[in-house]
């Protein structure tokens, strides 16, 4: 069963200047709920019960609104050098058994907690990592990412590679969303990883090398996606989040 989840939360929110100068991104407001609320709460009702938060920027706002929380634990990225060093700095606080990632730009509107989903494949599949995936459009693939995958049922897929940000080469109209399910053998990956000096390291060249090792799954999950990482789609969230009267 996996009890362990990393939520990366370390990013300087540069795309929501001025704001983020003050408040960390993932601190930002949804109703009277900071973005953060809502990932912890999803992890909380999927049965997790040790949270490792990688913070960064204005990181003492959020130490102080979760001190009270006994399942959450921090990691503090001094260097913002991409998004596998970042996952890196947990290896030593999780077991070597599989456990969740979370992105903590994404939040869901669910019956089931999307993660509790996830696990649920990843322990019927014998998975080495699942994501969550969904169907979007051509402008939408350009901003995230597109799925080279191959359909096993009409809500499972084999998993081959995540084209970040395409530019012109669409494999398929399914992008990855801000969960996985990932075994230990990701920490491999990433140590196998260079760059230059100052270059970020993004965690999906890691990911890409666990799914060419085979057993890797996307997932149609039941839910909907609210991604809060720009302007126009935090405000979009909340009013949305607002109009359903989520405290």
């Amino acid at each position: 069963m996996v009890k362990q989840a990393v939520i990366l939360a370390a990013g300087l929110g540069t795309r929501l200047h001025p704001i983020t100068r003050v408040i960390p991104k993932p601190m930002l407001p949804i109703g009277t709920k900071p973005i953060l609320d809502f990932v912890v709460e999803e992890l909380e009702q999927a049965q997790i019960e040790d949270i490792i938060m990688v913070i960064g920027h204005k990181r003492e706002i959020i130490q102080e609104y979760y001190r009270d929380n006994p399942k959450i634990r921090f990691v503090v990225q001094d260097q913002i050098n991409g998004t596998a060093p970042a996952l890196y700095l947990t290896k030593d606080l999780l077991r070597k058994e599989a456990f969740g990632i979370c992105y903590a730009d994404d939040i869901f509107d669910y019956t089931i907690p999307v993660m509790k989903q996830l696990i649920d494949q990843y322990q019927s599949l014998g998975a080495r990592l699942v994501t969550g995936v969904e169907e979007v459009s051509r402008a939408e693939l350009q901003i995230y990412n597109s799925l080279s995958l191959n359909p096993i049922k009409p809500d499972l897929f084999e998993l081959h590679q995540i084209i970040e940000k395409p530019k012109d080469a669409f494999p398929s109209n399914y992008t990855s969303t801000g969960r996985f399910i990932a075994t230990h053998e990701l920490f491999d990956e990433i140590e196998q990883l260079r760059s230059d000096e100052g270059a970020e390291v993004y965690l999906t060249e890691a990911i890409n090398r666990l799914i060419s090792r085979g057993n890797a799954y996307g997932v149609t999950y039941e839910g909907k996606r609210w991604d809060t990482g720009t302007k126009e789609n935090w405000i979009r969230t909340s009013s949305a989040f607002s109009h359903k009267q989520i405290e």
